[in-house]
């Protein structure tokens, strides 16, 4: 407001000082009011209050210093020194306030201050306003000392006593001490001091504020310890045992000290050792310089017997490498008959593999036209059971026309010899003559009824036991197709160690997991394409030996696993939540194929989803491509037809390629070309054509053999059903016999009856007899057709069995053709794989045929131009080869080369090495003289020990002498005083 805004440093001071004029008055003020608030409750409430109502002022700050008006504040400034004004007044106020307050109340009486206290309550809650509170204003302290005895000081000037009153004001402060009789004597300080020193007081001794009744008080509740420590401090003893303490402590000191100066002395040493090192370095130079001119001229020597000795060696040699040169020669043109034989093999398995292969098929098609031709006559036979059944009906409905039109005849042939007296009896026996026979006839037709349920039970049972019987024969051919997946699915488990299978069954036992891990990944992944497979598992070999985990628990469990075996590197762990759902890949594939391109993902079969994303994720094979040979990828570059548009996530650019011999290109911006020797095959051997894995075969022949248990429970329940209709026919069998019976015994009643009296009846006997030859007529045709019909089904069956066994014995065939097709497989790929080591063989004979060749025209070579250098012949021998001296002279100058130096600077070496050891000799000498004076310092110090504890035991002999003589006076004879200084205690015996 009066300061340019440029001086920032006289503003920050300014600052500083109204800061700490501001808040020095802060602390003063809250100790004021807080000394001028009686009891707990009104204190604390003021206290908040007054706090607050402080803080509020920050509050009201941030309102009236406005951005607008800076940088002076006009507005904000006059406010605040308002209120400083204002708080000074109010302050002057309250003072004159208290001051009134406090005259008022030191004029009341007794009675009045009564008054005073019950008008508010009692003592309890009257306060600061008690008559007897004083409001402060300032703070007085008063101490008065005994001026009494031969040490009393200036006893006639101030008497038996000494009063020292020091008093604190918030306008002045100071001293006076008066004499006995309330007079002023003086008000400096130097005089306390002088008086403390006269009467001999020390603050920290509690001596000095000892009377009568607090010595009392002091030796009849304090411990055992206080005691002690108030009998060192007046004895003095203290201060002797604090000098004995800092004399150790002086020792202490020196000693550390000397340590010191023994450790410089052990870093001098230290120090001097790189100088004597090259002290000795320069005496070592100078005797490899000597050395080394002896050894030059030995190594001119050797060097000449070398000579001679290597023409001798490589003549040798020679020898040697033409007899091998021979040797590969005929390995070579027998390892040519052994390929030319291992073709013609391979051409005659190829020509058997062809033939087994038209057998296959050929069997195959007579397999599809039997099963075809057997559904042909299981249907034919149907039908005739069908036609069978009708003309059996209609056999059972002419036979009852026929017996019933017999009755008829019967019946009109008698009607001469009946009766009119027994009209009514053959009315009774015809109607109950008729409903027998009605009743006859439906015992037949039920008889008929539970015969065809019966036989058609029997078709059922015959039907289910041939379905039976395929299901059979179908389950033990997928069960050989299981256990032959187990098998490979073992190998495969064993290419990756024969700790495997042991692992993976623990793995499977061990209920810690979350989820089983899924590995090695290479069981999971099949090569569908044999062609492709060389080039897929150069690309997959790194991954086919790793597990998945879904979370890190798992992957600590299936390490402590595999910390079981010993192996040269344990299988790589991918931590990855298991997938539900296979990555969508179908951008990329497209743009592969519409470039007539094909890729890794096409020729893999993966049984396991989790592993299919992790080979998407980890390995591209959606996005790696498969090419015949090396010819194609520089089409592909020319043309430029992988270049297509990347689309995270769904379309993938293609950046790697694989060809069939193993040779691996990288599509990057430097385009590179790998090639590698080819080796054999390792996870991908096996020629498995089986589509299902052995999870999903399994799954079907549980369901097989789940279908036959279901059919033979259906069987089971057929039987059952039949031997209740059979036993229910039988009944109805002896109803219908004792119907018949009792049928019979009617007619007979009802022919006596007619022997008696005709009946009339309503056609004539000539149309009952033309009736009769119709039906027999018809039941003649009836039985011809039904003959006929019975042979064509019995023919047929006997068809259907030949055509059955036919049907079993191509399968029995095709069997026996596919095993003898498998075995002339494996011997193929034996004969192909014999086929490859071969050709690897031959070409690494004629490397080794180039090699010698070679090696035939280095030594040729050589052979001349030691034969040129033998005519130099060298006086001296030496038994060292000049290996060892070429050795020892190579070392001996790379020593002196690298350490090379010239006299000036040895001259320097040696100069510093005797100036510092000297040095060093020199410090020995005086830490060990100080070393020397430190022992003569303990042994004083021992000294002063042993005079310290004579004083202590001649003070403690006074001091219980003096007691018990005090004692003695007043009849205490056994008291005595108990000092124990390691415990630090006293104790006071009175008896």
């Amino acid at each position: 407001m009066f300061i340019n805004q440029q001086y920032v440093y006289i503003l920050y001071i300014g600052i500083i000082l109204v800061t700490c004029g501001t808040y020095s008055n802060v602390s003063v003020k809250i100790v004021w009011f807080n000394n001028n608030f009686a009891s707990l409750t009104r204190r604390a409430v003021a206290s908040a209050l007054i706090v607050s109502v402080g803080t509020l002022v920050g509050v009201i700050s941030g309102q009236i210093y406005r951005t607008k008006e800076k940088p002076r504040y006009f507005i904000g400034h006059t406010i605040a020194f308002s209120f400083m004004v204002l708080q000074t007044i109010l302050v002057v106020i309250l003072c004159l306030i208290f001051l009134h307050i406090n005259h008022q109340r030191s004029r009341m009486n007794n009675e009045e201050i009564n008054q005073e206290i019950k008008r508010y309550g009692g003592n309890e809650l009257v306060g600061d306003r008690h008559p007897e509170f004083r409001y402060t204003l300032s703070a007085q302290l008063t101490i008065t000392l005994a001026n009494e005895g031969p040490e009393a000081f200036k006893p006639e000037l101030y008497g038996k006593e000494i009063q020292i009153i020091r008093r604190i004001g918030s306008r002045q402060s100071g001293y006076k001490i008066l004499s006995d009789n309330r007079k002023v004597i003086s008000t400096r300080k130097e005089t306390i001091d002088e008086i403390i020193q006269a009467l001999s007081i020390s603050p920290e001794n509690p001596l000095c504020v000892l009377h009568q009744e607090i010595a009392k008080t002091f030796l009849i509740s304090s411990d055992s310890r206080k005691k002690y420590q108030f009998y060192m401090k007046v004895s003095q003893l203290d201060q002797i045992k604090q000098a004995y303490e800092q004399s150790v402590c002086t020792v202490q000191l020196l000693t550390q000290r000397v340590n010191t100066m023994k450790e410089k002395h052990v870093d001098m040493l230290r120090q001097l050792e790189p100088l004597e090192q090259e002290v000795k370095k320069i005496e070592l130079r100078r005797n490899y310089e000597e050395k080394r001119h002896v050894l030059e001229a030995e190594l001119i020597s050797a060097r000449a017997d070398q000579a001679r000795q290597q023409l001798f060696e490589v003549q040798y040699e020679l020898d040697q490498i033409k007899k091998t040169k021979d040797d590969t020669d005929g390995q070579i043109i027998e390892t040519n008959n052994k390929i030319l034989d291992i073709d013609q093999r391979l051409d005659n398995y190829l020509i058997e593999k062809h033939d087994f292969e038209k057998d296959i098929n050929g069997l195959n098609d007579l397999l599809s036209y039997f099963s075809k031709q057997k559904q042909d006559i299981q249907f034919k036979i149907h039908s005739f059971t069908q036609d069978c059944e009708n003309y059996r009906k209609i056999l059972t409905d002419v036979e009852l026309e026929q017996i019933y039109l017999q009755k008829q005849i019967d019946k009109y042939e008698n009607l001469e010899q009946q009766s009119d007296n027994n009209d009514q009896q053959r009315l009774k026996i015809d109607q109950e003559i008729s409903s027998r026979q009605e009743k006859q006839l439906e015992l037949d037709k039920i008889i008929i009824s539970l015969t065809e349920d019966i036989r058609i039970n029997d078709e059922s049972i015959h039907d289910k036991q041939i379905t039976i019987d395929l299901l059979k024969n179908e389950l033990k051919q997928k069960q050989q197709n299981l256990d032959e997946l187990i098998k490979i699915d073992q190998d495969k488990a064993n290419v990756y160690g024969k700790w495997m299978s042991d692992c993976l069954k623990k793995i499977q036992n061990d209920q810690r997991f979350h989820k089983k891990p899924i590995g090695p990944i290479g069981r999971y992944i099949h090569c569908i394409n044999s062609h492709w497979s060389y080039a897929v598992e150069k690309h997959l070999a790194p991954i086919m030996l790793s597990f998945i985990c879904t979370d890190n628990h798992d992957e600590k469990i299936l390490i402590e696993i595999f910390s079981s075996y010993s192996f040269d590197r344990r299988p790589p762990i991918y931590v990855r939540t298991h997938s539900n759902k296979v990555h969508d890949v179908s951008g990329t594939l497209k743009h592969i194929k519409q470039a007539n391109l094909l890729s890794i993902y096409d020729v893999l079969k993966i049984d396991n989803i989790t592993v299919e994303c992790a080979l998407i994720d980890f390995k591209q094979i959606e996005a790696t491509i498969l090419l015949e040979n090396l010819e194609q990828v520089k089409q592909i570059r020319q043309s430029e037809i992988l270049h297509w548009d990347k689309i995270d996530r769904k379309v993938k650019q293609v950046v790697e390629a694989w060809t069939s011999d193993g040779s691996n290109i990288k599509f990057d911006k430097t385009f590179r070309i790998y090639t590698n020797d080819k080796q054999p095959i390792k996870y991908f051997l096996t020629h498995n054509t089986e589509s299902l894995s052995i999870e999903e075969l399994d799954i079907e022949v549980k369901h097989l053999n789940n279908q036959i248990q279901e059919i033979k429970t259906s069987m089971n329940e057929l039987k059952t059903i039949r031997k209740t209709k059979t036993d229910e026919m039988n009944q109805t069998k002896k109803m219908n016999t004792h119907n018949k019976k009792k049928i019979r015994e009617l007619i007979k009643e009802l022919d006596r009856l007619n022997s008696t009296m005709p009946i009339v009846l309503d056609c004539s006997l000539v149309d009952l007899q033309e009736k009769a030859k119709n039906y027999l007529s018809i039941y003649t045709d009836t039985i011809q057709k039904y003959d006929e019909t019975k042979e064509k089904k019995d023919e047929n069956l006997r068809q259907l069995a030949n055509i059955t066994e036919n049907y079993e014995n191509i399968i029995k065939k095709i069997d026996f053709k596919t095993h003898q097709y498998d075995l002339l497989i494996e011997k193929i790929n034996n004969e192909q794989s014999n086929h490859y080591d071969i050709q690897q063989q031959i070409k690494k004979l004629k490397q080794k045929s180039i090699q010698i060749n070679k090696n035939i025209s280095k030594y040729k070579k050589k052979f001349n131009q030691l034969t040129k250098k033998q005519s130099k012949k060298s006086k001296n021998t030496t038994t060292r080869s000049v290996r060892e001296i070429q050795q020892e002279l190579d070392a001996i100058n790379n020593y002196l080369k690298a350490n090379e130096d010239t006299n000036e600077k040895r001259r320097d070496v040696i100069y510093k090495y005797r100036t510092k050891r000297d040095e060093t000799k020199k410090y020995k000498q005086t830490y060990e003289r100080c070393y020397q004076q430190i022992e003569y310092l303990k042994q004083f110090v021992n000294k002063r020990q042993e005079g310290f504890l004579t004083i202590a035991e001649q003070h403690q002999y006074y001091l219980r002498v003096k007691f018990q003589n005090l004692m003695k006076k007043y009849q205490f004879d056994e008291s005595d005083i108990q000092i124990d200084h390691k415990k630090e205690q006293l104790e006071l015996i009175v008896r």
